[in-house]
């Protein structure tokens, strides 16, 4: 395997970053459906548009962890998936913040990070591992 630092650094990051955002997601859910109660404030009284977004927010997190793996093995899908991950992850910070929720700290670190990442998969030194050469196609 010829897995450079940056590729073990990027599915490493993606990794960690989506098992906090599953583990975030799940306790989400719970105190949207109303199954666990954390905090005085009501959260089952969220729009659908919110609770979307969160559902959708842990099934982001589901493929970002798969990917990662994938990517961390080389392999074509495991890149594709981790820049359809970061830009589905901004996609919903941007629905977030569309739909009202304020901008926060989270928000700027997360989009910042995310586009850091996505510049980091599309330099040729990443590219070149994981995407197969053309001459090897043939």
């Amino acid at each position: 395997m010829n897995r450079s630092w940056g590729i073990g650094l990027i599915a490493w990051v993606q990794f960690f970053i989506s098992g906090l955002s599953l583990i975030t997601g799940a306790l989400l859910i719970l105190l949207l459906t109303g199954q666990v109660e954390l905090f005085s404030a009501d959260l089952t009284r969220l729009s659908p548009f919110f609770k979307g977004l969160v559902v959708a927010g842990f099934l982001i997190s589901i493929l970002g962890m798969v990917s990662a793996v994938g990517l961390y093995q080389l392999k074509r899908w495991g890149w594709v998936g981790s820049l359809l991950f970061q830009g589905l992850c901004l996609l919903n910070n941007g629905l977030a913040l569309l739909g009202g929720q304020a901008p926060s700290f989270g928000v700027y670190f997360s989009a910042t990070l995310c586009t850091a990442i996505i510049a980091g998969l599309c330099q040729p030194s990443i590219r070149s591992v994981v995407l197969p050469q053309q001459s090897e196609v043939l």
